[in-house]
This record gives structure tokens, sequence and C-alpha cells, in this order.
């Protein structure tokens, strides 16, 4: 009976122990996060930022304030025609025979023709 209850406090003391160390180690590992995301040239810590997007968003999505287009294989094709008509004209431009010989002169003339036409 009375080994029993030693048992169970050394037990508890030791389980207090593992939280404590635990809860130590979490915090050291934070910091050492928070210290690598501050070194990132450009961005800097955006962590608290985008909790607070996230927080946001899920009040606005709740409030359904926010009506989000699950539709975009429209926009894609609405997209994708122009896409590929530029990618057709610099195609064209980069087999040009002109171009290949002489890039800036080539730039050039259609530079001073597109302004002729455009006056």
């Amino acid at each position: 009976w009375y080994q029993r209850r030693v048992r169970d406090r050394m037990k508890e003391k030791s389980e207090k122990w593992k939280q404590k160390m635990s809860s130590i180690q979490k915090a050291s590992e934070e910091e050492k996060a928070k210290k690598k995301r501050e070194k990132t040239k450009v961005t800097g810590d955006l962590k608290p930022l985008s909790d607070e997007l996230t927080s946001i968003l899920t009040d606005l999505m709740s409030d359904k304030k926010i009506n989000l287009n699950l539709n975009q294989k429209n926009n894609q094709s609405q997209s994708y025609n122009p896409f590929m008509s530029n990618v057709s004209q610099f195609q064209a431009v980069l087999s040009n025979k002109t171009f290949k010989e002489n890039p800036l002169l080539a730039v050039k003339t259609h530079v001073m023709l597109s302004n002729s036409l455009q006056k």
C-alpha cells in the first residue's frame, strides 16, 4: 500500500518534469523559428500576418460575406487564347531572318514603323 503511493508520486513528478522540459523545448524551437523567419531578407516575419489573414478569412466565410468563384476553368480558357496568340507572335519574331541576323536593328525598324503607322 505504501509502496504504491510512493510510485505514484514518483510517476507524477516524472510527468511534471517531462511536461516542463517539453514546454521549454517547444518555446526554444519557436524562438529559433521566429529568428529564422526574421532573417529572411525581403519578407521578414510573416507568420503573425498569415495567422491573422486566416482568422479573418474564416470569419468572413462563416458570415458568408465572400462568394468564391469555383468555376476557374472558364477564367483559364479566357486567358488562354490571348496568351497563345502572344506565343505564336513571339515564335514568329524569333524565326524571322532579319531578327536572327541583327536583333537590335530589327527592333529599331519595328519601333520606327509602328510609330509612323500611329501618326
